[in-house]
């Protein structure tokens, strides 16, 4: 049987919600003080692991990107040093990888033209590849893999060739220059594995559920 509810019987009871701010000693940390601490990537670019100790997020935008594209501002410790980051969601990230340009430069080797980029089997989505501004440096390419954006630097002969309309530009050539330096038994299949998209998502996940931290105005 249901008890009634009445003003003798009911009570109100007042929710603790616990606000943790950012302090140094006893006093609390002010946007001039977090603005100097050291802007430091804390994820990692080799496995996407986090460089250091998370202390939370911070709702506070220091170089005005509160309409960027969705990210975390970070405060977090490595080697008994606080530092701040801002990082971005997966699917915007542009995580930097070293084996991102060569698993595009395999896949230009392979045969791929921007006459044939499309979301085909095998095939990287929103894929993009930009020639160099300049004659000796490399461009770049940034594109989704298994929900992660990635970016990284291909040099220009794969960059010229990717934008070439014939199929078989110098692909032995291509062949040889991406295995000189990604190994012999390199191929984009191989390459894509090492893709650290696990990685990344697992950080950004983890970083989103720490706690939030306030600072003063």
């Amino acid at each position: 049987m249901s008890r009634q509810l009445t003003t003798q019987n009911a009570t109100i009871t007042t929710a603790s919600i616990q606000v943790q701010a950012l302090t140094i000693g006893k006093k609390q940390v002010t946007l001039a003080v977090f603005r100097q601490l050291e802007d430091a990537n804390i994820i990692n670019t080799l496995d996407a692991g986090l460089a250091g100790e998370p202390w939370g997020r911070v709702n506070y935008h220091p170089d005005k990107c509160a309409d960027d594209k969705e990210h975390l501002h970070v405060v977090w410790e490595k080697d008994g040093e606080l530092r701040r980051a801002t990082v971005y969601e997966p699917s915007v990230a542009s995580h930097r990888h070293l084996k991102a340009g060569l698993y595009v430069e395999a896949l230009i080797a392979e045969g791929l033209t921007y006459a044939h980029r499309g979301n085909q089997a095998g095939r990287p989505d929103r894929l993009q590849v930009v020639r160099s501004r300049t004659e000796d440096g490399p461009g770049f390419a940034q594109f989704m893999h298994r929900g992660v954006q990635f970016r990284g630097s291909v040099r220009n002969e794969f960059t010229f060739a990717f934008n070439d309309s014939r199929p078989d530009r110098s692909r032995e050539e291509l062949w040889h220059r991406l295995r000189h330096v990604a190994g012999p038994d390199a191929t984009s299949g191989s390459l894509a594995e090492q893709l650290p998209a696990l990685g990344y998502t697992t950080s950004w996940r983890r970083l989103k559920e720490s706690p939030q931290l306030f600072i003063a105005v």
